[in-house]
């Protein structure tokens, strides 16, 4: 997975509009986020802003729940 991937997936899900779409592209970025993680060493900025995409998802789902 590359960086650009989880990043491409995770501002599709922030910007989706449609209730239903949205759980299916924050599942995507989700999972994306936890291959990069899983995937090969990462630097600490990139580290820091995948915590922080993670972070703001839930969010997300709290504020459509």
């Amino acid at each position: 997975m590359s960086e650009g991937s989880w990043r491409e997936l995770y501002r599709a899900a922030i910007l989706e509009l449609d209730p239903m779409l949205l759980q299916v592209r924050v599942k995507a970025a989700e999972d994306a986020m936890n291959a990069r993680l899983a995937d090969a060493p990462i630097t600490r900025e990139e580290h820091r802003d995948i915590d922080d995409a993670l972070s703001a998802l839930r969010r997300l789902k709290r504020l459509r729940d």
